[in-house]
């Protein structure tokens, strides 16, 4: 079944045309939309995926096949519903451009803040737009999107870097903030550029090479406490909506994720209400849109999420939690279960919720991490109903070593 089959048999499903069996893709875009037969699971493989197959970071992080075999083979383990080709996204362009990163033995590599790439005005005036799909370790994005459609079928998630998070790693936090107080029009300057010349162009080829259905901007420096609400509506929010109004169309959303900070300030409908305009700044927000409104076990836990679920429920949009990471490395087991207990019974409502696995640190043990997708599947069917932890049936699982010989794509 193609991928628009897929979408459309998902909403339909979402809506009550409940024909057939889901398989995990259309779950998760039943629960985007609506009610699915039960909550989602979408795994982050990551490097735990590149523990797992014992692969070394610099080969993880540049070679396609095994990049998206390994991931693909640890998402399947563990059973996951839906999983995304996660690498360092907030390196690519930057690294296309010219930044300096480090590269760690066991961990993906990072941008060398001590030496940012627009140390000074003269090198922005320096500074060239990489050609989208050839500069740095763009074929090696292009061309595990494409691997991944060939191992699952479908295009998948694509991801970019924020034109003011690039600004922040590319000119280095404390200059940045300096040149948005001192100096605005030189921060616009750079934002425009990055937008405009780098985002636009490296999402346009993105979909070029995969036809995908969703892009995904990250901008984690649009955080509190590191910016204000007023500094990123000012200079973040702009230019997202410059890049959505560029490369959305109505068979592509484009959008922005992956702030936080809602436990920093007072009301935290003030830090919602910004991720609300990341994801819809330019997009006409109509409701064939896989919108969701994603939360961080770092926020939640401390706000609450009854409060995150009535706003979600009041802006009409899907609700995504993470797992804590830390959590399913150190168990136990019994405390696994009881966390994702209190994240279905206080977030599933009647739908609109999916569960985000985005982290399984290296070193965790394999128990834990079926543990968590277990219990996922047992008490997040629709209708929620008893939601005891002391209920929880632990399932039995093939060593990793075993089902990688029978079930797993060679590395």
């Amino acid at each position: 079944m193609g991928l628009t089959a897929k979408l459309l048999k998902g909403t339909l499903y979402a809506g009550g045309l409940r024909i057939g069996k889901l398989d995990g893709y259309e779950r998760l875009i039943a629960g985007i939309y609506g009610r699915p037969d039960r909550v989602p699971i979408i795994l982050q493989p990551y490097t735990f995926a590149m523990a797992q197959h014992g692969l070394p970071a610099r080969r993880f992080f540049t070679e396609p096949e095994p990049f998206v075999n390994a991931s693909r083979n640890t998402a399947a383990y563990f059973g996951a519903d839906s999983w995304s080709p996660i690498f360092d996204f907030y390196n690519i362009e930057l690294e296309a451009l010219g930044q300096k990163l480090i590269w760690r033995e066991n961990s993906e590599p990072d941008v060398d803040t001590r030496e940012p790439l627009v140390a000074s005005r003269d090198d922005f005036r320096r500074l060239k737009p990489p050609i989208p799909g050839r500069g740095g370790r763009m074929p090696y994005v292009l061309e595990s999107y494409r691997r991944y459609i060939d191992v699952m079928g479908i295009p998948p998630m694509a991801y970019a870097c924020s034109p003011f998070t690039m600004a922040v790693l590319i000119r280095g936090y404390v200059n940045f903030l300096r040149d948005m107080r001192r100096d605005p029009a030189f921060a616009h300057r750079l934002l425009k550029f990055l937008s405009m010349e780098v985002v636009v162009p490296w999402i346009d080829k993105m979909v070029e090479a995969t036809r995908t259905a969703i892009v995904v901007m990250s901008d984690a420096w649009a955080s509190a406490p590191n910016m204000t609400t007023q500094i990123v509506r000012e200079f973040c929010l702009p230019y997202v909506e410059k890049v959505v109004r560029a490369t959305n169309s109505s068979m592509r959303t484009v959008m922005d994720s992956g702030s936080w900070g809602e436990k920093q300030v007072a009301e935290p409908s003030e830090i919602l209400d910004v991720k609300m305009d990341m994801m819809t700044r330019g997009n006409g927000f109509k409701p064939l849109r896989p919108f969701f409104l994603l939360v961080w076990n770092e926020d939640y836990e401390e706000v609450g999420i009854p409060r995150m679920r009535a706003y979600a429920e009041e802006k009409n949009v899907c609700l995504m939690l993470n797992v804590r990471p830390d959590l399913i490395e150190e168990g136990p087991i019994e405390r696994i279960v009881g966390n994702i207990v209190k994240l279905i019974g206080e977030g599933a409502g009647k739908g609109k919720f999916a569960l985000l696995i985005n982290l399984v640190p290296v070193g965790t043990p394999v128990e834990h991490a079926h543990a968590a997708v277990a219990a996922i599947k047992q008490f997040g069917a629709y209708p929620v109903g008893s939601l005891e932890p002391s209920a929880f049936r632990m399932p039995s699982f093939e060593p990793f070593d075993e089902w990688m010989r029978r079930e797993g794509l060679p590395v």
